[in-house]
């Protein structure tokens, strides 16, 4: 390990424990599960929740304390979560797939550093990747004008036509249940799948069929011009992107993307189309339920680029 992943180690558990002791009533209590003799607790949060902690339970916890120390109005249940976010309360419904999106999105925050580079202030934004709708909402408190979002696995769409609905949002935005790729078509998705949708996934024996549309439909469709683009598709970023031709991308003004195997093959791209750019690095990240060495090892990052007028 070199210095600077030494540091950066040093300096997530020193938060993480920050968070715990803001968070957690008989935080002492907790350490003692992880580090001492104890093999149990019940955990009191100081906003009320309360957990039967163990050992093998010791990441769910942490991510707990993170969410109430970020979003400490948060309430939850077993499948949803309520909490104030730009002086407005928000409602999420997220099944059995877990908080992790949400709690990502809006207690983490990781496009606000995006948005002094790009906006969605009085745009029309294309959500591709949308999953239960979090993306939607929070572009539309961001200033959207009306947010398109598109989403292929069943289950999400599901979720998030009714978090749309539930926040009072189904005037200013549209939930479609479709893949988006380099051609039209169709995939089969198994509606119960508990991991991310992404590529190379097996094909499921019993399945659900649904669209596959291509961006230039989209722009089509929905009449799009000086557009905001979010792709977050788990690896098809690169089919959509690189078989879309350039005048149809340059329908979008900004573009917010999450690239899943690298970056550079996108940069090359989006630069002939007339982009600006900025790119943060690599993250590694394993998905064992993807087919293949090359597809379970994912180097994460986003792309925010500007088109240049």
């Amino acid at each position: 390990m070199n210095f600077a992943s030494s540091v950066a180690n040093t300096l997530a558990r020193i938060r993480s424990l920050f968070f715990l002791v803001k968070s957690t009533k008989n935080w002492i209590v907790a350490l003692s599960v992880r580090y001492g003799s104890k093999e149990k607790c019940h955990i009191y949060f100081r906003n009320g929740h309360e957990l039967d902690l163990n050992k093998k339970d010791w990441q769910k916890y942490i991510l707990l304390t993170h969410l109430f120390s970020l979003l400490p109005s948060a309430k939850l249940s077993n499948d949803s979560i309520v909490f104030n976010y730009h002086d407005r309360q928000l409602t999420f419904k997220f099944g059995k797939y877990g908080f992790d999106t949400v709690f990502e999105v809006f207690a983490f925050d990781p496009y606000r550093d995006f948005l002094n580079i790009v906006s969605p202030q009085g745009k029309q934004v294309i959500d591709i990747g949308a999953a239960f709708g979090d993306t939607a909402i929070y572009f539309l408190l961001e200033g959207a004008k009306h947010v398109v979002a598109i989403e292929a696995f069943p289950s999400y769409f599901l979720l998030a036509e009714q978090n749309l609905k539930n926040n009072g949002f189904e005037d200013s935005s549209e939930i479609i249940l479709s893949a988006v790729g380099g051609e039209s078509g169709s995939i089969v998705i198994d509606p119960g799948l508990e991991d991310m949708f992404g590529t190379n996934l097996e094909t499921p024996k019993d399945g659900q069929t649904v669209p596959v549309i291509t961006l230039a439909d989209i722009v089509k469709r929905h009449e799009v011009m000086d557009g905001f683009l979010k792709i977050d598709t788990e690896g098809f970023e690169y089919e959509i992107l690189l078989k879309t031709p350039r005048d149809i991308l340059r329908k979008f003004s900004d573009m917010l993307i999450e690239y899943h195997y690298g970056f550079e093959k996108l940069e090359e791209y989006l630069r002939d189309c007339g982009y600006s750019m900025h790119i943060t690095r690599p993250t590694h990240v394993y998905m064992p339920h993807l087919v293949g060495v090359d597809a379970k090892n994912m180097y994460t990052g986003h792309i925010v680029a500007k088109r240049i007028d």
